[in-house]
């Protein structure tokens, strides 16, 4: 069993919103990472940006949607991403092996998982179905399991 992920890195463009936040395709929330966001924020998982552009227009697109605050950190610039992941996990005392990076775009998700091996790296389009992901799940006696993504419910055993 792979460890829970405490923390996970959203970039922000094509992934919690559609479009890019540097020109005019910027739009759209998206209802589906909006959702998960509240749902895995409801279970403790922290959140933080990693995310391409300038600072301040990803900030004002964040506010924009009343996301803001639901970030414990933001990093927006022009490097590596898996530097700035680093940089997040040291900043909230977070091991690598409890981290996890959601973006919509293919090469910067290998750049992370080339660089930082032990961070789960999920695609975008997969958003909807991060609260079943088994690393995602609450405690045990919480809050009931969610149903998987096959769409099974867990019965107990007794």
């Amino acid at each position: 069993m792979s460890p829970t992920v405490k923390c996970l890195v959203w970039e922000v463009d094509n992934t919690l919103w559609d479009g890019v936040v540097s020109d005019s395709t910027s739009g759209a929330l998206r209802a589906d990472a909006a959702r998960s966001l509240r749902i895995l924020a409801e279970r403790g998982v922290m959140h933080a940006v990693a995310s391409r552009g300038e600072w301040a227009w990803t900030v004002e697109q964040l506010r924009k949607h009343g996301l803001q605050t639901r970030f414990a950190v933001i990093e927006v610039g022009w490097g590596r991403k898996s530097a700035a992941i680093t940089r997040i996990a040291q900043t909230l005392g977070v091991s690598m092996d409890h981290v996890g990076y959601i973006d919509a775009e293919p090469l910067e998700r290998s750049e992370v998982a080339h660089a930082l091996p032990q961070v789960r790296c999920y695609a975008a389009r997969h958003v909807d179905v991060l609260a079943a992901l088994q690393e995602f799940r609450a405690p045990v006696g919480a809050v009931p399991p969610p149903t998987s993504p096959m769409g099974f419910s867990h019965v107990n055993a007794r």
